[in-house]
Protein backbone atom coordinates (compact mmCIF):
# COMPACT_ATOMS: atom_id res chain seq x y z
CA UNK A 1 0.00 0.00 0.00
CA UNK A 2 1.26 3.50 -0.86
CA UNK A 3 2.25 5.83 2.00
CA UNK A 4 -0.32 8.48 2.89
CA UNK A 5 -0.20 11.86 1.19
CA UNK A 6 -1.20 14.82 3.35
CA UNK A 7 -2.46 18.09 1.95
CA UNK A 8 -1.92 21.52 3.50
CA UNK A 9 -3.60 24.77 2.45
CA UNK A 10 -1.30 27.72 3.04
CA UNK A 11 -0.38 31.31 2.34
CA UNK A 12 3.11 31.14 3.92
CA UNK A 13 3.15 34.91 3.99
CA UNK A 14 6.00 34.38 4.84
CA UNK A 15 6.85 30.84 6.06
CA UNK A 16 7.50 31.28 9.79
CA UNK A 17 8.17 29.21 12.89
CA UNK A 18 4.47 28.57 13.45
CA UNK A 19 4.26 26.98 10.00
CA UNK A 20 7.36 24.92 10.80
CA UNK A 21 5.63 23.70 13.99
CA UNK A 22 2.53 22.72 12.01
CA UNK A 23 4.59 20.87 9.40
CA UNK A 24 6.64 19.04 12.04
CA UNK A 25 3.51 18.05 14.00
CA UNK A 26 1.85 16.79 10.81
CA UNK A 27 4.82 14.62 9.91
CA UNK A 28 5.03 13.29 13.47
CA UNK A 29 1.41 12.12 13.28
CA UNK A 30 1.87 10.61 9.81
CA UNK A 31 5.40 9.20 9.61
CA UNK A 32 6.52 8.62 6.05
CA UNK A 33 3.76 10.73 4.53
CA UNK A 34 4.46 12.97 1.55
CA UNK A 35 3.32 16.57 1.96
CA UNK A 36 1.52 18.54 -0.76
CA UNK A 37 0.84 22.24 -0.14
CA UNK A 38 -1.63 24.39 -2.06
CA UNK A 39 -0.26 27.93 -1.95
CA UNK A 40 -2.07 31.24 -2.38
CA UNK A 41 -1.22 33.37 -5.37
CA UNK A 42 -0.04 36.99 -5.32
CA UNK A 43 -3.13 38.26 -3.47
CA UNK A 44 -4.16 36.62 -0.22
CA UNK A 45 -7.46 35.93 1.45
CA UNK A 46 -7.72 39.23 3.33
CA UNK A 47 -7.46 41.22 0.10
CA UNK A 48 -3.80 42.22 0.40
CA UNK A 49 -0.81 41.74 -1.89
CA UNK A 50 1.40 38.91 -0.68
CA UNK A 51 4.61 39.88 1.14
CA UNK A 52 6.65 37.80 -1.33
CA UNK A 53 5.86 36.40 -4.76
CA UNK A 54 4.38 32.91 -4.98
CA UNK A 55 7.57 31.34 -6.36
CA UNK A 56 9.67 32.51 -3.40
CA UNK A 57 7.05 31.32 -0.91
CA UNK A 58 7.01 27.96 -2.72
CA UNK A 59 10.80 27.86 -2.42
CA UNK A 60 10.49 28.53 1.31
CA UNK A 61 8.02 25.65 1.65
CA UNK A 62 10.30 23.23 -0.21
CA UNK A 63 13.31 24.30 1.86
CA UNK A 64 11.38 23.55 5.07
CA UNK A 65 10.15 20.06 4.14
CA UNK A 66 7.11 20.32 1.86
CA UNK A 67 7.46 17.87 -1.05
CA UNK A 68 5.19 19.38 -3.70
CA UNK A 69 3.79 22.92 -3.97
CA UNK A 70 0.73 23.60 -6.12
CA UNK A 71 -0.75 27.00 -6.88
CA UNK A 72 -4.17 28.31 -5.88
CA UNK A 73 -5.18 30.90 -8.51
CA UNK A 74 -6.11 34.43 -7.47
CA UNK A 75 -9.74 33.73 -8.41
CA UNK A 76 -9.87 31.54 -5.26
CA UNK A 77 -6.99 32.74 -3.06
CA UNK A 78 -8.31 36.30 -2.74
CA UNK A 79 -11.74 35.38 -1.45
CA UNK A 80 -13.78 34.70 1.67
CA UNK A 81 -13.04 31.53 3.65
CA UNK A 82 -15.62 29.31 1.94
CA UNK A 83 -14.39 30.02 -1.60
CA UNK A 84 -10.74 29.94 -0.56
CA UNK A 85 -11.18 26.56 1.13
CA UNK A 86 -13.29 25.11 -1.68
CA UNK A 87 -10.76 26.03 -4.36
CA UNK A 88 -7.84 24.63 -2.37
CA UNK A 89 -9.58 21.34 -1.55
CA UNK A 90 -10.66 20.91 -5.16
CA UNK A 91 -7.00 21.21 -6.20
CA UNK A 92 -5.89 18.67 -3.58
CA UNK A 93 -8.63 16.23 -4.54
CA UNK A 94 -7.78 16.77 -8.19
CA UNK A 95 -4.33 15.25 -7.64
CA UNK A 96 -5.93 11.87 -7.06
CA UNK A 97 -3.33 11.24 -4.34
CA UNK A 98 -4.13 13.23 -1.20
CA UNK A 99 -5.52 11.09 1.63
CA UNK A 100 -5.30 13.48 4.60
CA UNK A 101 -5.83 17.18 5.20
CA UNK A 102 -3.81 18.90 7.93
CA UNK A 103 -4.72 22.36 9.21
CA UNK A 104 -4.18 24.57 12.24
CA UNK A 105 -6.87 25.24 14.82
CA UNK A 106 -6.99 27.63 17.74
CA UNK A 107 -8.23 25.05 20.26
CA UNK A 108 -9.04 21.37 20.72
CA UNK A 109 -12.83 21.63 20.27
CA UNK A 110 -13.07 19.37 17.23
CA UNK A 111 -16.08 17.44 18.57
CA UNK A 112 -18.37 20.47 18.33
CA UNK A 113 -17.06 21.20 14.81
CA UNK A 114 -18.78 18.06 13.49
CA UNK A 115 -22.04 19.23 15.07
CA UNK A 116 -21.64 22.67 13.49
CA UNK A 117 -21.03 21.09 10.07
CA UNK A 118 -24.19 19.02 10.49
CA UNK A 119 -26.27 22.12 11.28
CA UNK A 120 -24.88 24.03 8.29
CA UNK A 121 -25.43 21.06 5.98
CA UNK A 122 -29.08 20.60 6.92
CA UNK A 123 -30.00 24.18 7.97
CA UNK A 124 -32.93 23.38 10.28
CA UNK A 125 -35.76 25.98 10.21
CA UNK A 126 -34.85 27.46 13.60
CA UNK A 127 -31.28 28.08 12.48
CA UNK A 128 -32.39 29.71 9.21
CA UNK A 129 -34.74 32.02 11.12
CA UNK A 130 -31.94 33.07 13.47
CA UNK A 131 -29.56 33.63 10.57
CA UNK A 132 -32.10 35.82 8.79
CA UNK A 133 -32.72 37.85 11.94
CA UNK A 134 -29.04 38.55 12.51
CA UNK A 135 -28.55 39.51 8.85
CA UNK A 136 -31.44 41.98 9.16
CA UNK A 137 -29.68 43.46 12.21
CA UNK A 138 -26.83 44.49 9.91
CA UNK A 139 -24.23 41.80 10.63
CA UNK A 140 -21.97 40.36 7.94
CA UNK A 141 -22.93 36.88 6.77
CA UNK A 142 -20.04 35.24 8.67
CA UNK A 143 -20.92 37.03 11.91
CA UNK A 144 -24.66 36.40 11.49
CA UNK A 145 -23.96 32.69 10.94
CA UNK A 146 -21.78 32.57 14.06
CA UNK A 147 -24.46 34.26 16.16
CA UNK A 148 -27.13 31.88 14.85
CA UNK A 149 -24.92 28.90 15.68
CA UNK A 150 -24.37 30.30 19.18
CA UNK A 151 -28.07 29.77 19.87
CA UNK A 152 -27.59 26.06 19.12
CA UNK A 153 -24.07 25.50 20.46
CA UNK A 154 -22.96 27.85 23.26
CA UNK A 155 -19.46 29.12 22.59
CA UNK A 156 -19.66 28.60 18.81
CA UNK A 157 -19.58 32.32 17.98
CA UNK A 158 -16.38 32.96 19.92
CA UNK A 159 -14.71 29.90 18.37
CA UNK A 160 -15.62 30.82 14.81
CA UNK A 161 -14.42 34.40 15.17
CA UNK A 162 -10.89 32.99 15.28
CA UNK A 163 -9.60 32.75 11.68
CA UNK A 164 -8.04 29.28 11.83
CA UNK A 165 -11.22 27.79 13.29
CA UNK A 166 -13.32 29.47 10.63
CA UNK A 167 -11.09 27.98 7.91
CA UNK A 168 -11.19 24.56 9.58
CA UNK A 169 -14.98 24.72 9.41
CA UNK A 170 -14.83 25.73 5.74
CA UNK A 171 -12.57 22.75 4.95
CA UNK A 172 -14.87 20.29 6.70
CA UNK A 173 -18.00 21.77 5.16
CA UNK A 174 -16.70 21.66 1.59
CA UNK A 175 -15.31 18.14 1.99
CA UNK A 176 -18.71 16.97 3.30
CA UNK A 177 -20.60 18.66 0.47
CA UNK A 178 -18.35 17.23 -2.24
CA UNK A 179 -17.94 13.81 -0.65
CA UNK A 180 -14.15 14.07 -0.38
CA UNK A 181 -13.07 11.31 2.05
CA UNK A 182 -10.11 13.23 3.50
CA UNK A 183 -8.98 12.26 6.96
CA UNK A 184 -8.51 15.40 9.02
CA UNK A 185 -5.49 16.27 11.15
CA UNK A 186 -6.25 19.30 13.32
CA UNK A 187 -3.04 20.74 14.80
CA UNK A 188 -3.53 23.22 17.68
CA UNK A 189 -1.85 26.56 17.06
CA UNK A 190 1.14 27.55 19.17
CA UNK A 191 2.33 31.09 19.71
CA UNK A 192 0.68 34.39 18.80
CA UNK A 193 -2.89 34.71 17.56
CA UNK A 194 -3.42 34.73 13.80
CA UNK A 195 -3.38 38.53 13.29
CA UNK A 196 -1.60 39.53 16.50
CA UNK A 197 0.64 42.51 15.58
CA UNK A 198 2.81 42.21 18.71
CA UNK A 199 6.05 40.29 18.50
CA UNK A 200 5.70 37.59 21.14
CA UNK A 201 8.52 35.30 22.17
CA UNK A 202 8.78 32.01 20.31
CA UNK A 203 6.17 31.92 17.55
CA UNK A 204 5.07 35.39 16.37
CA UNK A 205 2.34 35.74 13.76
CA UNK A 206 2.99 36.50 10.10
CA UNK A 207 1.30 39.88 10.71
CA UNK A 208 3.87 40.76 13.38
CA UNK A 209 6.79 39.55 11.25
CA UNK A 210 5.71 41.65 8.28
CA UNK A 211 5.09 44.71 10.46
CA UNK A 212 8.52 44.53 12.09
CA UNK A 213 10.25 44.00 8.76
CA UNK A 214 8.51 46.97 7.15
CA UNK A 215 9.31 49.19 10.15
CA UNK A 216 12.99 48.41 9.61
CA UNK A 217 13.40 45.98 12.54
CA UNK A 218 14.63 43.21 10.28
CA UNK A 219 16.69 41.40 12.90
CA UNK A 220 13.67 40.81 15.11
CA UNK A 221 11.48 39.88 12.15
CA UNK A 222 13.99 37.21 11.13
CA UNK A 223 13.79 35.70 14.63
CA UNK A 224 10.28 34.54 13.71
CA UNK A 225 11.44 32.60 10.63
CA UNK A 226 13.40 29.36 10.24
CA UNK A 227 16.95 30.12 9.03
CA UNK A 228 16.44 28.95 5.44
CA UNK A 229 13.25 30.95 5.01
CA UNK A 230 14.93 33.95 6.62
CA UNK A 231 17.78 33.74 4.13
CA UNK A 232 15.30 33.69 1.24
CA UNK A 233 13.53 36.75 2.64
CA UNK A 234 16.84 38.63 2.85
CA UNK A 235 17.68 37.57 -0.71
CA UNK A 236 14.38 38.89 -2.05
CA UNK A 237 14.75 42.14 -0.10
CA UNK A 238 18.15 42.66 -1.72
CA UNK A 239 16.46 42.17 -5.09
CA UNK A 240 13.75 44.73 -4.27
CA UNK A 241 11.06 42.07 -4.26
CA UNK A 242 9.40 42.45 -0.85
CA UNK A 243 5.94 44.01 -1.07
CA UNK A 244 5.17 46.49 1.66
CA UNK A 245 1.45 46.24 1.12
CA UNK A 246 -0.75 48.77 -0.68
CA UNK A 247 1.44 51.79 -1.48
CA UNK A 248 0.62 55.25 -2.89
CA UNK A 249 0.59 53.68 -6.37
CA UNK A 250 -2.13 51.27 -5.20
CA UNK A 251 -4.34 54.11 -4.00
CA UNK A 252 -3.67 56.12 -7.17
CA UNK A 253 -4.73 53.19 -9.37
CA UNK A 254 -7.80 52.42 -7.28
CA UNK A 255 -8.90 56.03 -7.09
CA UNK A 256 -8.52 56.42 -10.86
CA UNK A 257 -10.76 53.40 -11.42
CA UNK A 258 -13.37 54.75 -9.00
CA UNK A 259 -13.19 58.25 -10.52
CA UNK A 260 -13.93 56.98 -14.03
CA UNK A 261 -16.55 54.39 -13.06
CA UNK A 262 -20.30 54.77 -12.83
CA UNK A 263 -22.35 53.09 -10.10
CA UNK A 264 -23.69 50.70 -12.74
CA UNK A 265 -20.16 49.68 -13.74
CA UNK A 266 -19.06 49.15 -10.14
CA UNK A 267 -22.13 47.02 -9.52
CA UNK A 268 -20.68 44.44 -11.94
CA UNK A 269 -17.56 43.83 -9.81
CA UNK A 270 -17.06 40.62 -7.85
CA UNK A 271 -18.28 40.74 -4.21
CA UNK A 272 -20.04 44.10 -4.72
CA UNK A 273 -23.17 44.42 -2.60
CA UNK A 274 -26.18 46.55 -3.48
CA UNK A 275 -25.63 50.16 -2.42
CA UNK A 276 -21.96 49.69 -1.56
CA UNK A 277 -20.89 51.16 -4.91
CA UNK A 278 -22.27 54.57 -3.88
CA UNK A 279 -20.34 54.46 -0.61
CA UNK A 280 -17.10 53.64 -2.44
CA UNK A 281 -17.56 56.50 -4.90
CA UNK A 282 -18.34 58.99 -2.15
CA UNK A 283 -15.37 58.05 0.03
CA UNK A 284 -12.95 57.96 -2.91
CA UNK A 285 -13.76 61.63 -3.54
CA UNK A 286 -13.42 62.66 0.09
CA UNK A 287 -10.47 60.66 1.48
CA UNK A 288 -6.77 61.39 1.07
CA UNK A 289 -5.28 57.87 1.23
CA UNK A 290 -6.12 54.16 1.16
CA UNK A 291 -6.09 53.66 4.93
CA UNK A 292 -8.54 56.50 5.50
CA UNK A 293 -10.68 55.16 2.66
CA UNK A 294 -10.85 51.75 4.35
CA UNK A 295 -11.64 53.22 7.76
CA UNK A 296 -14.57 55.14 6.32
CA UNK A 297 -16.01 52.26 4.26
CA UNK A 298 -15.66 49.42 6.79
CA UNK A 299 -18.82 48.68 8.79
CA UNK A 300 -20.41 45.91 10.81
CA UNK A 301 -21.91 44.47 7.63
CA UNK A 302 -18.79 44.99 5.49
CA UNK A 303 -15.60 44.08 7.42
CA UNK A 304 -12.16 45.28 6.39
CA UNK A 305 -11.23 42.05 4.61
CA UNK A 306 -14.37 42.28 2.43
CA UNK A 307 -13.61 45.87 1.40
CA UNK A 308 -9.96 45.06 0.72
CA UNK A 309 -10.89 42.11 -1.49
CA UNK A 310 -13.39 44.25 -3.33
CA UNK A 311 -10.62 46.77 -4.08
CA UNK A 312 -8.44 43.96 -5.46
CA UNK A 313 -11.33 42.77 -7.65
CA UNK A 314 -11.75 46.29 -9.02
CA UNK A 315 -8.05 46.60 -9.81
CA UNK A 316 -8.01 43.18 -11.51
CA UNK A 317 -11.31 43.63 -13.37
CA UNK A 318 -12.73 40.53 -11.71
CA UNK A 319 -16.43 40.81 -12.48
CA UNK A 320 -19.51 39.44 -10.77
CA UNK A 321 -20.46 36.89 -13.41
CA UNK A 322 -17.03 35.35 -13.77
CA UNK A 323 -16.78 35.27 -9.98
CA UNK A 324 -20.05 33.31 -9.87
CA UNK A 325 -18.71 30.93 -12.51
CA UNK A 326 -15.53 30.23 -10.51
CA UNK A 327 -17.61 29.49 -7.41
CA UNK A 328 -19.76 27.05 -9.36
CA UNK A 329 -17.04 25.34 -11.42
CA UNK A 330 -13.94 25.58 -9.21
CA UNK A 331 -10.34 25.23 -10.41
CA UNK A 332 -9.97 23.70 -13.87
CA UNK A 333 -6.29 22.77 -13.75
CA UNK A 334 -3.42 22.14 -11.34
CA UNK A 335 -0.53 24.60 -11.42
CA UNK A 336 2.84 23.22 -10.26
CA UNK A 337 5.05 25.75 -8.45
CA UNK A 338 7.80 23.43 -7.25
CA UNK A 339 8.81 19.96 -6.07
CA UNK A 340 11.66 18.09 -4.41
CA UNK A 341 12.65 14.51 -5.24
CA UNK A 342 9.66 13.04 -3.42
CA UNK A 343 7.41 15.63 -5.04
CA UNK A 344 8.60 14.65 -8.51
CA UNK A 345 7.62 11.06 -7.74
CA UNK A 346 4.16 12.35 -6.86
CA UNK A 347 3.98 14.26 -10.14
CA UNK A 348 4.80 11.09 -12.05
CA UNK A 349 2.04 9.25 -10.22
CA UNK A 350 -0.38 12.10 -10.94
CA UNK A 351 -0.10 11.40 -14.66
CA UNK A 352 -2.34 8.39 -13.94
CA UNK A 353 -4.33 9.64 -10.93
CA UNK A 354 -5.06 13.34 -11.46
CA UNK A 355 -8.60 14.31 -12.41
CA UNK A 356 -7.50 17.83 -13.38
CA UNK A 357 -4.87 18.61 -16.04
CA UNK A 358 -1.39 19.60 -14.83
CA UNK A 359 0.16 22.87 -15.97
CA UNK A 360 3.83 23.50 -15.24
CA UNK A 361 4.07 26.72 -17.27
CA UNK A 362 1.96 29.72 -18.24
CA UNK A 363 0.35 28.09 -21.29
CA UNK A 364 -2.94 28.87 -22.98
CA UNK A 365 -5.61 26.34 -21.92
CA UNK A 366 -8.13 25.15 -24.49
CA UNK A 367 -11.43 26.29 -22.98
CA UNK A 368 -12.73 29.85 -22.38
CA UNK A 369 -13.32 29.34 -18.64
CA UNK A 370 -9.74 28.21 -17.99
CA UNK A 371 -8.42 31.03 -20.16
CA UNK A 372 -10.39 33.45 -17.99
CA UNK A 373 -8.78 32.12 -14.80
CA UNK A 374 -5.35 32.30 -16.44
CA UNK A 375 -5.94 35.85 -17.66
CA UNK A 376 -6.95 36.93 -14.14
CA UNK A 377 -3.81 35.27 -12.79
CA UNK A 378 -1.69 37.15 -15.30
CA UNK A 379 -3.25 40.49 -14.30
CA UNK A 380 -2.68 39.68 -10.62
CA UNK A 381 0.97 38.86 -11.27
CA UNK A 382 1.56 42.07 -13.23
CA UNK A 383 -0.17 44.17 -10.57
CA UNK A 384 1.95 42.62 -7.81
CA UNK A 385 5.12 43.19 -9.83
CA UNK A 386 4.19 46.86 -10.23
CA UNK A 387 4.16 47.26 -6.42
CA UNK A 388 7.80 46.23 -5.81
CA UNK A 389 10.98 48.09 -6.89
CA UNK A 390 12.42 44.98 -8.53
CA UNK A 391 9.22 44.13 -10.36
CA UNK A 392 9.29 42.07 -13.54
CA UNK A 393 5.98 42.24 -15.45
CA UNK A 394 6.95 39.23 -17.58
CA UNK A 395 7.83 36.98 -14.64
CA UNK A 396 4.61 34.95 -14.84
CA UNK A 397 4.85 33.83 -18.50
CA UNK A 398 8.57 33.02 -18.07
CA UNK A 399 8.19 31.10 -14.83
CA UNK A 400 8.96 27.40 -14.50
CA UNK A 401 8.45 25.10 -11.51
CA UNK A 402 11.34 25.04 -9.04
CA UNK A 403 12.84 21.56 -8.77
CA UNK A 404 15.08 20.87 -5.77
CA UNK A 405 16.87 17.90 -4.19
CA UNK A 406 17.98 14.63 -5.76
Amino acid sequence: MENPVVGIVAEYNPFHLGHAHHLKATKARLPGAAVVAVLSSHFVQRGEPAFLDKWTRAEMALSEGVDLVLGLPTAFSCHQAGIFAAGALDVLWGTGLVTHLSFGVEDDGEDSMDTIVGILMHEPPGFKQSLRRHLEEGHSFVEARSLALEEWIPGAAARLRRPNNNLALAYRLHARRKGYPFRFLAVPRKGAAYHDPSFTEGLPSATAIRAHWLRGDRAQALEGLPPRSGALLVREADRGRVCGGPLPLWWALLRHILDRSTPEELRESAEMAEGLEHKLLKEARETRDYEQFLQRTVSRRYPRSRIQRLCVHLLLRHDHWFNRATQRLGPSWISVLGANGQGRKLLRRMRQTATLPLFSRFACPPDPYSRGILALEGRASRLWESLVPGGDPEREPRSRPLMTGP
